[in-house]
C-alpha cells in the first residue's frame, strides 16, 4: 500500500496494524474497541463535576459516575494515547448518550498528543444517569495528514498533573458579575434562562415570603404586647397564655401553607 492510499481517515485494519506497534493506543489498548473506522474510548475511573467545583474524584473499578441533572463532567478515559507527528485523532461522543439527554462536547487530539483524554458531557435532561466504569463513552478516528506538522503538541496535560486544566480565568466572580451592566439582577437573569413562567414562580415566591416573615414579626410583637399587658392577670395569665399559643401556631400554620402551596394561576 503506497503513500497516497494511506492518507485520511484509518481503517480498523490500520488501527490495529498501529496499536500492535504500540502506536495511537499505547495503555490499555484492546482489539475489541477498534469497530470499522474508529477505537472506543471506556471511561477511566477519575471524573471532574465541573458544576460543583474542580474537585479530582476517583472511583474503583466496580463503581459508576453519576452525572446530576444540568451538571457538567468530564471523565477521564482509560486508554492513554501517543499520537505520531502525521496523525490527527478526532473525538466524537457515543450516540446512545443522546437519547438519555447527554450533551457532547466533541474534541480532537493533535498530532504529538501523549496521554489521557477528557471527554465532557453535559446532563441536560432532568434524569440522574449514572455509566459504569469501563463502559465506551466515545470513539476516536484516526486521519494521516499529508505531512507532518511542524510544531507538535507539547502542551500541560491536566491527567498527569493532577488538575484538570480549567481556565478559572475566564469565569467572572461575584463582584464582577455585579459591576458587570449586561448581566441583570438575579430575578431577571433566572427569567431569561429559565423562562417567564419559572421566573413568575419566583417572582411569586419571594413575594409570599416577605409576607410571611412581616406575619412572624407581627405576631412576635403582638405576644409581646399581650404578655405584658396580663403580668398583673396572674390568675388569668396562664390559661390566656395557652391560648394564645395555640392561636398563634395555628394561624401560623395556615398562613404557612398557603404561602408554600403555590399553585399554577
Amino acid at each position: 500500500m503506497n503513500k497516497a492510499q494511506d492518507l485520511g481517515t484509518l481503517n480498523d485494519e490500520q488501527i490495529k496494524e498501529m496499536c500492535d506497534k504500540s502506536q495511537l493506543i499505547t495503555a490499555y489498548y484492546s482489539n475489541s474497541q477498534i469497530k470499522q473506522a474508529c477505537y472506543e474510548l471506556r471511561a477511566g475511573t477519575i471524573y471532574y463535576d465541573l458544576t460543583e467545583g474542580q474537585n479530582r474524584h476517583i472511583l474503583t473499578t466496580d463503581e459508576d459516575f453519576l452525572i446530576k441533572p444540568r451538571h457538567t463532567v468530564v471523565i477521564i478515559t482509560l486508554e492513554e494515547l501517543e499520537l505520531p507527528d502525521d496523525i490527527l485523532g478526532r473525538i466524537l461522543t457515543k450516540g446512545a448518550f443522546f437519547s438519555l439527554g447527554l450533551t457532547p462536547v466533541n474534541t480532537y487530539a493533535d498530532p504529538g498528543f501523549r496521554g489521557n483524554l477528557g471527554i465532557v458531557l453535559f446532563n441536560s435532561s432532568l434524569n440522574y444517569v449514572r455509566i459504569p466504569t469501563g463502559m465506551e463513552i466515545a470513539k476516536i478516528e484516526f486521519s494521516r495528514l499529508k505531512y507532518p506538522v511542524v510544531n507538535r503538541y507539547s502542551g500541560q496535560h491536566g491527567y498527569h498533573t493532577s488538575i484538570w486544566p480549567i481556565r478559572t480565568d475566564l469565569i467572572m466572580s461575584k463582584s464582577e458579575i455585579i459591576k458587570d451592566p449586561r448581566i441583570g439582577n438575579p430575578l431577571d437573569e433566572i427569567t431569561s434562562q429559565q423562562g417567564a413562567y419559572f421566573g413568575d414562580l419566583i417572582k411569586r415566591v419571594f413575594k409570599y415570603e416577605r409576607r410571611l416573615l412581616l406575619f412572624a414579626f407581627l405576631m412576635l410583637a403582638f405576644n409581646i404586647f399581650i404578655f405584658y399587658q396580663l403580668q398583673d392577670c396572674k390568675s388569668q395569665l396562664t390559661f390566656a397564655t395557652v391560648t394564645m399559643g395555640i392561636i398563634s401556631n395555628l394561624i401560623t400554620a395556615v398562613i404557612t401553607f398557603y404561602a408554600t402551596n403555590i399553585r399554577r394561576r
